[in-house]
């Protein structure tokens, strides 16, 4: 039987069946194979496998156009899914392998790299509820470093693990009108982490556990510095800090170096220089004054009272001829009658 060259026809034990280019009696050329299960190819074939470019239509309503090689998609082409989702990019081995665009029936738009028919490496997704995703992917979820914003203007920049925020991340809530840096846990604020709360400009930082406030510092906005303790978020404890701690937290939480004030220096006890004029009292004026007090003494006895007047006026005398007395020099000053 001679090979079929050129145009022809062949039907197969299978059901299906072939109309187009023959080179040796292999399908070579363009032509158009049918499926027994309804599905066809239009395109370009080499010894007997589709090659080059070609539009395959399967029995559901699919159709692909573009690059082929060993009959398989390889290279650039088009994939229409029977939802209306749309694939635009590159194909390897019959699956999408490269940078492709895919467009989802629900108005989701991902632009970005695929991997053995998954979204894997860098990415951007547009969902269809207008929320966008760029980032690092693996295994068609969101994995490793990533930026979404949500619809309502929330947005969070941080690690994502199998799809959702773990690790650490930043987090502006829009509803809440807070600004939090920290770690995260199973898509929550959980671990250590900073929180500013924008309308009433004060701040947390500390533990958070399942979202919510657990222990740790509220940096007030009149300047206060509190130690707080909070059960499902609500204040349970409440403790004003020394000034001087407060002011340290403040600088650290800014960032700043805090440094201590000098503490206050020790009073020098200033003693009254004595004036030029005056002259030491000589050894009789000393003896008057043993003598002066002695008699106080001696006084003393008569009542606290007496005594103390007697002594007070001795004195008061003896000051005031002592600094007369003084003119003299070295005659002793008048003594005081007993």
């Amino acid at each position: 039987m001679a090979l079929l060259n050129g145009f022809g026809k062949e039907e197969y034990p299978n059901g299906d069946s072939y109309e187009g280019a023959f080179k040796r009696g292999a399908r070579h050329g363009s032509g158009t194979y049918y499926h027994h299960d309804g599905s066809r190819f239009e395109g370009e074939f080499m010894e007997g496998m589709m090659e080059g470019t070609g539009k395959y239509f399967n029995s559901d309503n699919e159709v692909y156009e573009g690059d082929w090689h060993n009959s398989q998609r390889y290279g650039h082409g088009q994939f229409t899914y029977h939802d209306g989702t749309i694939y635009d990019g590159k194909w390897q081995c019959d699956l999408r392998h490269g940078q492709g665009l895919m467009r989802y029936a629900d108005g989701g738009v991902f632009s970005g790299n695929w991997a053995n028919d998954r979204r894997h490496g860098q990415g951007q997704m547009t969902f269809a509820d207008g929320g966008q995703y760029q980032g690092a992917w693996a295994e068609d979820q969101r994995h490793g470093y990533g930026s979404l914003k949500l619809q309502n203007s929330s947005t969070y920049d941080g690690e994502f693990v199998s799809d959702i925020p773990e690790g650490k991340g930043t987090l502006y809530d829009a509803d809440e009108r807070s600004q939090y840096a920290g770690e995260f846990k199973a898509g929550l604020r959980s671990g250590e982490g900073k929180c500013e709360y924008l309308k009433s400009e004060d701040k947390f930082v500390g533990q958070w556990l399942l979202g919510a406030r657990a222990s740790g510092l509220m940096f007030c906005a009149d300047g206060e510095v509190e130690r707080v303790g909070f059960l499902n978020d609500k204040l349970i404890r409440r403790e004003k800090l020394p000034i001087e701690m407060q002011r340290r937290l403040t600088c650290e939480a800014n960032g700043e170096v805090y440094v201590a004030p000098d503490p206050p220096a020790p009073e020098v006890a200033t003693v009254p220089a004595e004036s030029e004029n005056a002259v030491a009292p000589s050894a009789d004026a000393s003896d008057a004054g043993s003598r002066l007090g002695s008699k106080g003494k001696v006084g003393s006895k008569e009542g606290s009272g007496v005594g103390s007047k007697v002594g007070s006026k001795a004195g008061s005398r003896m000051g005031s001829k002592q600094s007369i007395g003084s003119k003299k020099e070295g005659g002793p000053p008048e003594a005081v009658a007993a």
